[in-house]
């Protein structure tokens, strides 16, 4: 006799990936675009007004990291979509690279 439990089958939960992907595939997720980083004093975040302008640590022109659910997704390239921006992938990182911000 084991020691570990007899797991059951879910028949409402398909055993193939892909059936599975499909069942969950239009769930939404929360992607953010990381264009840089400021690190700043309160005194100068309460001198700010309209027009003030805060420099990045980010060097235009270099990846731009994409974050989905706060896990770090892959880079990217900012461009420009009519009169929205956009990005472009460059590199997906795999599943076990990924790291929990």
């Amino acid at each position: 006799m084991s020691d570990t439990p007899e797991i059951s089958e879910d028949a409402n939960w398909p055993r193939e990936l892909t059936t599975r992907l499909k069942r969950v595939g239009k769930a939404s997720m929360e992607v953010t675009i990381v264009i840089g980083r400021a690190r700043v004093s309160l005194e100068d975040v309460l001198n700010w007004e309209a027009g003030s302008v805060t420099e990045l640590d980010h060097v235009a022109g270099q990846p731009v990291d994409i974050l989905v659910n706060d896990v770090l997704f892959g880079t990217g390239e900012v461009v420009v979509i009519g009169d929205n921006l956009g990005i472009r992938i460059n590199h997906l990182h795999k599943p076990e690279d990924m790291v929990l911000n």
